[in-house]
């Protein structure tokens, strides 16, 4: 909708701006262990905050579940690796359309039995869920039937995106 609406605006059109809000935002408590899942575009929000991490060095305890159909649609893949390897940030890359075995990826789609291989303490953990709203709606899902609490589970999705 946002862009659709920048789209159309004239020369001369007024734009209205306010603060930023929202509680999708890393906790201010950095002892919280917590997990990411993002499907696609939904990657935008988890790459702010692990640029923050990586800026001001803190090494959280945190997970990023990333999915794509295939290694093309990965991005941010340099930021992430980066904080691989500056603030030990983990990442799994799931790639659900993927024919072949490539290192450090994940060829198939992020599930409940991938999310207590990958982070065997998720039931101390906060979730944060980014992406088309179907997919955040499964996993609230998924989370709910693994007994993450609904407390514990922060979602953002874009509209318009399947």
């Amino acid at each position: 909708t946002y862009k659709r609406a920048l789209g159309l605006m004239k020369v001369n059109d007024t734009i209205s701006v306010s603060n930023l809000s929202g509680d999708f935002v890393l906790p201010r408590n950095k002892e919280k262990k917590l997990v990411f899942i993002a499907g696609g575009i939904g990657i935008t929000p988890f790459r702010s905050m692990v640029q923050y991490m990586i800026d001001s060095k803190e090494a959280r305890q945190a997970v990023l579940f990333y999915s794509n159909r295939t290694l093309g649609e990965v991005a941010y893949k340099d930021t992430f690796d980066r904080a691989q390897k500056e603030i030990g940030f983990k990442t799994i890359y799931a790639l659900s359309n993927n024919k072949t075995q490539i290192p450090g990826m994940y060829n198939g789609m992020i599930d409940a039995m991938l999310i207590i291989k990958e982070v065997p303490d998720y039931k101390e953990r906060t979730f944060y869920i980014s992406g088309p709203r179907g997919m955040v709606q499964a996993f609230k899902k998924t989370l709910k039937g693994l007994g993450v609490p609904w407390w514990r589970i922060k979602s953002d999705y874009f509209p318009g995106f399947a």
